[in-house]
């Protein structure tokens, strides 16, 4: 009897000494493992997120069936006067072969490890244990794999927390994912339920909140797969601009990579658009794109991370970009347009009760070479283009309205005076060959290919176009050289205001006389001699200067002389084949051609030159015109 009971014995040591050394076992690959996921998630943290940002080790006490671990999240780079911004990350993990404890939980998993994760204070984050009743902010539980398979079940507890003069009011969140090895795949959803930011003048609020990802580090080891939002509502509140608030906004981005490039297609919508509490409608876009050279997209990603993280740690007077940092970029756009890569609108749509209004966009690029400086591209990148874009008049009389009635008009006066623009502008637009009207829309096909840009299947002026665009750009996106020390004129440099003696040193180099005056309102006027022009005057009006001698505006005005009658037919004809000038008959029986110049946003002195000699052949152009009709 005592031996078989010392048999008994025996083999039930035999069978703890098994199940312990099992379990430290266990303990053991768990602590390897652990080690090696540090590397990993730093690895991650830099590539993802930022790479001032670090996790280290600072405890490990090893169990037979139980461990203890403690991280530190930590921010080298950041600058703070008095606290070490540190946040201390406790794991309490049980390793016991048979995982009895996962048992209860439906979680069973033959030599797994459960890991229960919680914060523990520091200096740094004293504030946020005493917002939470001194309860961790941050509770999970994560059951670890015989494979290395993470599974997370994890919830962040609800704060209402002030710092300064912003107040943070947290709802809680959930997180439940599941993490490859050195992850491999991420596959899971952060369901947020409200958050409430505000400083007192502006406020961010979001509610019922949800990221989703189910993607796995590609060739370049950007997150390949499918990742998105749902967001029910989110408002911005100021107190010096109206309330905008977006109803059930929903995001995907799609991604998929062969051979080192990327194909994708990114979705948005908002299912409802309100600007104090008045209804704009919806608005969906989704944009689809193909053959971009993964590691330059990353390479882009990379640097739009360094500036912004250089941004939020360096002082607010340091330069934000770096010529390096326009070097680099120019590379890698040169760099992605090698593989004739392309981006389509498929389309964009904005709906309101009234009607839709819509763009189809379809874009080719073409391998362009970089300036000799580095700067910029040699060249034109776009090989082709084809769009169409349907205006709804009802909407747009809809949105002018809305938009009236913001600023304070009454209703009535808004719906007329929305009506009678709208018509208007739709009317010229019809007048000028910008579009066909189709019952109540008014469509565009426009086409750019071989460098020959066409509006409704007509060529557009190849001069007219680049004067036209140049106008329209702010020079400081088409900078190709950079800002040289010298106190001579930058001829370079972008004009932000159109003084006299901008357009006075045009008119001397091109040899024509003028005489600088006042109009009626004290703005600068410039009477040119209008030589073999075949006009009667021309003059340059500087509109809305007043007493300042500069302006962002200048109108360049033609009037032939009335020794004979001009038909209006003439005029309207005109204005129906060229777009860029405008011809009428004033009450004086006097032809009149006018084309205005803008430097809103900044506009490049060779532009302002190239319009000034465009409008002087649309003069000599309009002339021999009304030579014909006579």
């Amino acid at each position: 009897m005592n031996k078989k009971l010392l048999g008994v014995l025996s083999g039930v040591a035999l069978l703890f000494a098994l199940y312990a050394g099992t379990s430290w076992y266990i303990g053991g690959r768990v602590q390897t493992e652990a080690n090696a996921a540090i590397e990993s998630l730093n690895t991650y943290i830099a590539k993802n997120w930022s790479d001032h940002a670090r996790v280290t080790l600072r405890t490990y006490e090893r169990g037979v069936f139980t461990s203890q671990a403690s991280y530190v999240l930590s921010f080298p780079a950041a600058k703070t006067a008095t606290l070490k911004p540190e946040v201390l990350l406790v794991n309490h993990i049980a390793h016991d072969a048979l995982s009895f404890a996962q048992i209860g939980h439906k979680n069973f998993d033959w030599l797994s490890a459960s890991i229960h994760t919680t914060l523990e204070p520091t200096a740094f984050t004293e504030a946020l244990f005493k917002a939470t009743g001194g309860r961790s902010l941050i509770e999970g539980r994560t059951q670890l794999s015989a494979k290395g398979v993470a599974k997370l079940d994890w919830i962040i507890r609800p704060v209402d927390h002030t710092q300064d003069t912003v107040r943070s009011r947290f709802a809680g969140a959930t997180l439940v994912a599941e993490l490859g090895p050195a992850f491999s795949h991420t596959k899971g959803e952060l369901k947020v339920e409200a958050l409430n930011i505000t400083d007192g003048k502006i406020t961010l609020e979001i509610k019922s909140s949800r990221l989703h990802t189910d993607t796995h580090p590609g060739q370049s080891d950007l997150n390949i797969g499918l990742s998105g939002a749902d967001i029910g509502e989110l408002t911005l509140t100021s107190l010096n601009f109206p309330t905008v608030t977006a109803k059930k906004i929903n995001t995907r981005l799609i991604l998929s990579e062969k051979d080192g490039l990327l194909s994708g297609q990114s979705h948005y919508d908002i299912e409802r658009l309100t600007v104090d509490k008045k209804d704009w409608g919806t608005l969906q876009l989704t944009a689809s794109y193909d053959k971009l050279n993964s590691n330059t997209v990353k390479s882009l990603a990379d640097l739009y991370t360094t500036i912004l993280t250089r941004s939020l740690n360096n002082e607010p007077e340091a330069d934000l970009m770096t010529a390096a940092d326009l070097k680099q970029f120019w590379g890698y756009v040169q760099t992605l347009v090698k593989n004739n890569p392309s981006l389509r609108l498929d389309p964009l749509v904005w709906q309101t009760a009234q009607g839709q209004s819509s763009i189809t966009l379809s874009t080719v690029l073409a391998p362009v070479e970089l300036r000799s400086n580095g700067i910029g591209l040699n060249g034109n990148p776009i090989q082709a283009i084809d769009a169409t874009i349907a205006f709804s008049r009802a909407m747009a009389v809809g949105v002018l309205a809305t938009g009236l009635e913001t600023s304070g008009i009454n209703p009535a006066q808004a719906k007329s005076t929305a009506e009678k623009d709208i018509t208007a502008a739709l009317d010229v637009a019809a007048k000028l060959k910008l579009g066909t009207l189709k019952g109540d829309r008014l469509v565009t096909q426009l086409s750019f290919k071989d460098n020959v840009l066409k509006v409704n299947g007509q060529p557009v002026p190849p001069e007219a176009l680049l004067t036209l665009a140049a106008s329209l750009v702010p020079a400081g996106w088409l900078a190709t050289e950079p800002v040289a020390s010298s106190d001579g004129r930058d001829e370079a440099a972008a004009i932000r205001h159109l003084d006299p003696s901008v357009l006075a040193s045009i008119l001397t180099a091109a040899d024509f006389s003028f005489e600088e005056i006042k109009d009626e309102q004290g703005d600068p006027l410039l009477k040119v001699s209008p030589g073999d022009s075949g006009a009667a005057k021309i003059d340059m009006l500087f509109v809305g200067c007043g007493s300042d001698p500069s302006c962002e505006d200048v109108l360049l005005r033609a009037t032939y002389s009335p020794n004979k009658p001009v038909a209006l037919k003439v005029a309207n004809d005109w204005n129906l084949r060229n777009r860029w000038a405008r011809a009428y008959v004033n009450d004086k029986k006097e032809a009149v051609i006018e084309m205005d110049i803008s430097a809103y946003g900044g506009i490049g002195r060779d532009a302002v030159e190239g319009m000034v000699n465009t409008f002087f052949k649309i003069v000599r152009d309009f002339s021999k015109e009304l030579a014909r009709s006579n």
